[in-house]
């Protein structure tokens, strides 16, 4: 049986599903950048630890790469949520 997230990994995942869309869909990179200042923002005041390093790198890729390649880093960016709430419980 799969466990389960806390409410706050879960908000995480689906903001990281939003920004996943604003790029790909939408092609709207600059509130994409805005989404995942907000979420780290978030994160920080539900004293859930996300990789810094890895949003980091997302900000500074996120105006030249591809969508593939923004996608692989929210993908490897939701990874380390869901391992980090696992290790939490």
């Amino acid at each position: 049986m799969p466990k389960q997230l806390s409410e706050t990994a879960s908000s995480i995942i689906a903001i990281l599903n939003n920004i996943n869309e604003l790029i790909v869909k939408s092609s709207d990179r600059k509130n994409a950048a805005e989404v995942i200042r907000a979420m780290r923002v978030y994160a920080k005041g539900k004293h859930f630890t996300i990789p810094e390093d890895k949003v980091d790198n997302f900000l500074s890729v996120l105006l030249d790469a591809r969508p593939y390649t923004l996608t692989c880093i929210l993908k490897d960016i939701a990874t380390d949520v869901v391992e980090f709430d696992t290790k939490k419980k």
